[in-house]
């Protein structure tokens, strides 16, 4: 203990004297040689650290800069991602609007605001009732690609403010059609399930894979010539005294968030 304090006894002396001796002149170019080391060594440290914060505060700011940088990217990708979706929409309904020049009904775009999970009931909900015009047994219709207007399903309950419309692949869904090539008709039926049935189809039908189903206009609920599915396999059906086809739908019903309802109603003969 009593060894340190000599050690610092001394150092503070040594101190002492070397400041005394800066203030003489005679003595201050000796001090000068003795301490000059201590002086670069102090002088270097110090500028190390002035150097050491500069750097400090530049990286600080820096990321700073970035962390906003990316911020600012982040928000302008979702701005993009907003106008790209809303362009799309766009799209969709001009394409959508463009249904009414092939028919002479006018026409309402809806919105699918719920959809069935149940596999065994194709059903949707849209935002259009009878406050738009809608009434039970309207067609419900979308585009194909460019190949035309396809049929998605039927109203068959209308609120005030939304509709509820079976599919075509809904097993309560049926409806009067034919094949496009030979003009032969049948009848189309929902089963529960991706594929959909053609049944009915006379015995010496020349319907075969891959041939296009249209609606036919017969059953007063659907106009003529709406596409309805292409066929992937006919068979006789279990009696022998018909044929019957599984068909893929046209319109790929599983992805849709917008329809068009066909503001016609059944047209009774007179």
């Amino acid at each position: 203990m009593r060894k340190k304090w000599f050690l610092w006894a001394g150092i503070l002396f040594f101190l002492f004297v070397a400041l005394f001796l800066l203030k003489t002149d005679p003595f201050k170019g000796i001090a000068g040689i003795f301490l000059q080391p201590f002086w670069r060594a102090e002088s270097y440290l110090a500028q190390e650290l002035r150097d050491f914060f500069s750097k400090y505060l530049i990286l600080i700011d820096v990321k700073r800069e970035n962390q906003a940088l990316k911020e600012q990217v982040l928000i302008l990708k979702q701005e993009l991602a907003y106008y790209q979706e809303r362009e799309n929409l766009y799209q969709r309904l001009e394409k959508l609007f463009k249904i009414s020049e092939g028919f002479k009904h006018p026409q309402v775009v809806a919105r699918i605001v719920y959809k069935a999970i149940d596999p065994y009931l194709d059903q949707i909900i849209i935002d259009k009732g009878s406050k738009d015009g809608l009434m039970p047994q309207m067609p419900v219709l979308s585009l194909v690609g460019n190949e035309g207007v396809g049929l998605v399903g039927q109203v068959v309950e209308v609120h005030r403010s939304w509709s509820r419309v079976i599919l075509i692949t809904d097993p309560s869904f049926s409806a009067d059609v034919k094949v496009l090539r030979t003009q032969e008709r049948g009848i189309l039926k929902g089963k529960g399930e991706p594929y959909i049935t053609l049944e009915f189809l006379p015995l010496y039908s020349q319907a075969k894979e891959r041939d296009i189903l249209v609606t036919s206009g017969q059953d007063l609920l659907f106009p003529p010539g709406l596409l309805v599915g292409e066929m992937v396999s006919v068979n006789k059906d279990v009696q022998g005294l018909f044929k019957r086809a599984e068909v893929r739908p046209s319109v790929d019903i599983y992805n849709l968030s917008w329809v068009v309802v066909l503001l016609k109603v059944p047209e009774i003969p007179i």
